[in-house]
């Protein structure tokens, strides 16, 4: 049975890069702009795509997370980074992942409970994110937990190797 704790950047960089961040997805969102609207529209692909983020990115120097928590088994299979922006008491949820052998047990909420409790001890009001239109697995698992569209960027990723994908924003309101 896995558990979780606090993340220590020193301790757990070797676990944390280890994680395999791909997912499988037959479908993305399309982005449809308006003039007074946004709204995402699912989309069949011809064929399955396999996207991998770069795990890297989180002990990168410019990373900015201030905490986070890891689940382990008998090693690391989960890992999730946030900042506590206090100008506006939003936590910023920077990663979010699951290794796949380890996903649909629970893993990721028990991650976001983590973020979550921690963000109300630091007075935030919210939790916020960005993920790619092309992550559906992870839209939905966010939507079942709680969190919603509030905005999108075309031209976010348009400097990565990430071009032609949009970003999307993702939050959740802390009671």
């Amino acid at each position: 049975m896995w558990t979780i704790t606090e993340a220590d950047r020193v301790h757990d960089r070797d676990g944390v890069l280890a994680l395999d961040t791909a997912f499988d997805t037959d479908q993305i969102f399309d982005l449809v702009v308006g003039r007074h609207d946004i709204a995402l529209a699912r989309r069949v692909l011809a064929r399955p795509l396999t996207k991998r983020f770069p795990i890297a990115e989180a002990f990168a120097e410019w990373a900015t997370w201030q905490f986070g928590f890891v689940a382990r088994d008998e090693k690391i299979c989960g890992f999730a980074a946030a900042e506590y922006e206090a100008w506006h008491k939003r936590v910023v949820l920077w990663h979010l992942y699951v290794d796949p052998r380890y996903r649909r047990r629970g893993i990721a909420r028990a991650l976001l409970q983590s973020v979550e409790s921690h963000s109300r001890v630091l007075g935030a009001k919210r939790v916020w994110l960005e993920t790619s239109n092309v992550n559906v697995p992870g839209i939905e698992a966010y939507r079942r937990l709680g969190y919603s569209f509030v905005g999108a960027d075309t031209t976010y990723y348009d400097a990565t190797n990430a071009e032609g994908e949009s970003a999307l924003f993702l939050s959740r309101a802390l009671e």
